[in-house]
């Protein structure tokens, strides 16, 4: 195949010249040099011209299926432009990949192996069941967010062309709330009540609590700084029932955090850490970024497939936050239920076998192995020496902002006419620095329970524990804590998209007639983009804290692959 470019049509010459190629042509006849060129030679043209200043813009002679075949063009009139300009607008729904790891330290002993220091079993068929077990990133959902794509640039006649993306998906989050998913299987605490009320008879009549709900009760007049504990359950409060009856519908088991301590003085291994009121994840991400490409003249090309390679730069932004919240009360119940190694600091549930066994239509609670329900037989117990606010809310925010800037190359291929349905890919890799910046902070991370030891001589307490005052209600605490770190490192990147433009406005009534949409053409897309060696806001987390020796979470970066799926609509103009 023989190719011929004007003057005008200069870009493979500079290419040939980058590639470092050495060109060499047959002189012409040897004849005078003039300072200016004499009459009837164009200015800008000297004697002896390779080309012919009357030659058209762009020619092309090539060989198919045995046959010669010429392209050209001059320039001029509708068909003859020199370049095919392209603009798009199109929004997307982002899916992102989950983090990973375990919420907590690993090779931490659960919380049923803490409690059972004799391996003799707390309750019978408790060891089979979920019990304050750790949780994992894998319980939130994966993050889903709407953006916007721009994307523009222009066709050449010998198909070489520009190619620019820009990117921008909106900030969203997906949380896991455990208590959200225990109370959607119980009863509505309305009708539990009735029911309790009339012994199990649902009479139909109105029942009000009065804009009070078991939490209110529990937070504001239970466990309120500065109240005197209710210890012989004496107190109540209307149709919610005794202190214990309230306490025994709010203690749920939840999930536990596995802490290392930062010592072996007391326990091995470190401890898991009871969360029985709340237990929150959320995973927020964010992105944005573009790309801008060249592309080559084709290096195939035959029917309606056109396959030609691209060149690049990409700068991409993501950004992405866990954080954790948590609530606990510091007490310790079940114990008249368990065995006699159990320490006193526990928090005791019965197996979860989903039945209600004290009669109080709710499954599961503390109180169930007791079968009563009139009476709340299960005992609630406070730590002594923690706080006088015996509600502890723990959390924790890690963020990860990643900015990756580098080379792509890749392929970008065609299936169709551009004036009717086509199909267009583009495979890409490149190789990106990234420099990414990690924050930590938070409160109240670490065992608020304790742990169980010899009576204190001085002050005969029981209870060692690990923590300063935990009552954040009025600001930071002493357990409050921060870290930040960064980093520069390469990280792969690959991404495949395609896209299906369709003429669809041209065939629809009123559509057809508008002027906006004219050349315009229906757009639908999917791309997927993986990126090696981000950092994870999990797992680059030591979960290690004992405030009281000056042990705290803190940041070591562990790296991960990262994920984005999309899908886009949108509409695509050619001029």
């Amino acid at each position: 195949m023989r190719i011929r470019h004007s003057l005008k049509a200069f870009v493979p010459f500079i290419l040939m010249l980058a590639a470092g190629r050495s060109v060499e042509a047959q002189h012409g006849p040897s004849g005078p040099v003039y300072g200016m060129p004499p009459a009837g030679v164009p200015a800008g043209y000297g004697v002896y011209q390779p080309q012919s200043p009357y030659a058209g813009l762009f020619e092309q002679t090539y060989q198919s299926d045995g046959l010669w075949f010429n392209n050209s063009t001059n320039g001029f009139g509708p068909t003859g432009r020199p370049r095919d300009w392209y603009f798009g607008v199109e929004l997307t729904k982002v899916r992102n990949r989950k983090m990973r790891g375990t919420v907590g330290a690993t090779g931490v002993q659960d919380y049923y192996q803490q409690n059972d220091p004799l391996n003799n079993g707390i309750v019978d068929g408790l060891e089979s069941y979920h019990y304050f077990d750790a949780g994992s990133t894998n319980l939130i959902d994966n993050v889903t967010n709407i953006g916007i794509k721009l994307k523009g640039g222009f066709w050449n006649p010998d198909g070489s062309g520009l190619i620019l993306n820009g990117v921008l998906n909106n900030e969203d989050s997906s949380t896991f709330d455990a208590r959200a998913q225990v109370e959607e299987t119980r009863m509505r605490l309305e009708d539990s009540l009735r029911l309790r009320r009339n012994g199990g008879i649902d009479d139909g009549r109105p029942f009000t609590l009065g804009g009070r709900t078991d939490r209110d009760i529990l937070e504001n007049d239970i466990l309120a700084p500065g109240t005197v504990f209710d210890t012989t359950n004496t107190r109540g409060f209307g149709v919610f029932g005794s202190t214990f009856d309230i306490l025994d519908r709010s203690a749920m088991n939840l999930y536990g955090m596995p802490i290392l301590n930062g010592d072996n003085g007391f326990v091995l291994n470190g401890e898991t850490v009871p969360y029985d009121l709340d237990y929150i994840l959320k995973h927020t991400v964010s992105s944005w970024g573009g790309s801008a490409d060249w592309a080559f003249s084709p290096i195939y090309e035959r029917g309606s497939v056109t396959v030609r390679p691209v060149f690049g730069g990409r700068y991409y932004r993501v950004n992405q936050a866990f954080q954790f919240y948590g609530a606990g009360m510091a007490m310790a119940y079940g114990l008249d239920s368990a065995d006699a190694d159990t320490p006193i600091n526990a928090k005791v549930f019965p197996p979860g076998n989903g039945i209600d066994e004290d009669g109080d239509f709710i499954a599961d609670t503390p109180d169930e192995p007791n079968n009563s329900v009139d009476d709340t037989d299960t005992e609630f117990e406070p730590l002594t020496g923690v706080s006088d606010y015996l509600i502890v809310r723990s959390h924790f925010k890690s963020t990860v902002a990643s900015n990756l800037a580098g080379p792509q190359l890749g392929l970008q291929y065609e299936l169709g006419d551009r004036d009717g349905i086509q199909l267009l890919g583009t495979s890409r890799v490149g190789l990106m620095f990234n420099r990414e910046k990690l924050k930590l902070s938070g409160d109240n991370i670490g065992n608020y329970m304790g742990i169980e030891v010899v009576p204190d001589p001085v002050t005969g307490a029981n209870i060692a524990t690990r923590m300063f005052d935990t009552n954040n209600l009025n600001g930071p605490t002493q357990n409050a804590f921060a870290d930040a770190d960064s980093s520069t490192h390469l990280s792969p990147l690959f991404e495949q998209g395609i896209n299906a433009q369709i003429p669809l406005f041209r065939r629809v009534p009123v559509l057809k007639d508008m002027w906006q949409l004219e050349d315009a053409h229906l757009n639908l897309g999917a791309s997927w983009m993986w990126i090696g060696e981000v950092a994870d806001p999990n797992q680059s987390i030591e979960y290690v804290s004992s405030p009281i020796t000056g042990k705290f979470l803190h940041l070591s970066p562990q790296r991960d692959s990262f994920s984005q799926t999309s899908i886009s609509v949108g509409i695509n103009w050619n001029y």
